[in-house]
């Protein structure tokens, strides 16, 4: 009896190599949506072809496609480039996938239905505590913030509450960004005050008319995985509604393995 020998199409199935090829146009298709995510608003043509290295005719082939999918948008008046509606579905989705933000996502229904104050759950980006999830309250507030948008490390409550709890090696460079960031006295104060209460606030320095409390979601290191932020009119933001803040922030914590050794 003759072995059987397999056919081509068995042999390209089987191959290691054939399987790690992959579709180059898919590759040098996301090296746009790479560019997109790396900068801070929407791009030119000419931008983007030079941030992806990839000639403008074929970048603007990739982006044509991209367009009918949704995963990236042009703004008609100025010819501009962002991502879209799906691009922005498919991160909350990685992200939703995260034990701290789904943690945090759970605690942040709950804080807002009981508090009755608008939301936010953050994470630490690359320029700063990126908003991942917006829920208005029973008092609505008026401001551009919403998903996606990027608050300061210093000038924020959520950006100050990442500040107290993380290592300063991870916080340094984004500090270094803001107009304080060099007075090392400033940043320790800021830190320190922070810790000492649990909670980081902030009235009227970000945005006018706005307070904000937030609190720190820490992992099983005592390092803020997420940041829990409620937002209210100036001086709106109540002793109780920052305890139940605080509370919150604890319990997701503690979900997340922290344990207080204190």
């Amino acid at each position: 009896m003759t072995e059987e020998r397999p056919t081509r199409t068995q042999t390209r199935r089987t191959d290691p190599a054939s399987d790690r090829r992959g579709i180059q146009s898919i590759e040098v298709g996301l090296r746009i949506v790479e560019a997109l995510t790396a900068v801070t608003g929407p791009q030119t043509l000419k931008a983007l072809s030079q941030i992806a290295n990839i000639s403008p005719s074929n970048c603007h082939r990739y982006l044509a496609s991209f367009i009918r999918t949704g995963f990236v948008t042009q703004d008609a008046a100025t010819g501009r480039y962002d991502l879209g509606p799906l691009a922005v579905r498919a991160g909350l989705a990685a992200l939703g996938r995260l034990d701290s933000v789904a943690t945090g996502l759970a605690a942040l229904s709950r804080l807002v239905e009981e508090t009755g104050h608008t939301g936010l759950l953050a994470i630490l980006g690359e320029r700063g505590a990126v908003i991942v999830r917006w829920l208005p309250g029973r008092q609505p507030v008026h401001t551009t913030l919403s998903i996606g948008s990027t608050l300061p490390i210093l000038g924020s409550a959520t950006g100050r509450a990442f500040l107290a709890y993380l290592p300063p090696e991870q916080t340094a460079g984004l500090i270094a960004q803001e107009a304080k960031g060099g007075d090392r006295e400033y940043v320790a104060a800021l830190r320190n005050k922070v810790r000492k209460s649990g909670i980081a606030q902030v009235s009227g320095d970000l945005i006018p008319g706005l307070s904000a409390a937030a609190a720190p979601i820490l992992d099983s290191s005592g390092n803020a995985a997420a940041v829990l932020t409620l937002v209210g009119l100036q001086g709106g933001l109540s002793r109780q509604a920052t305890a139940q803040l605080h509370t919150m922030a604890a319990e997701a914590s503690r979900n997340l393995g922290w344990r207080d050794r204190q």
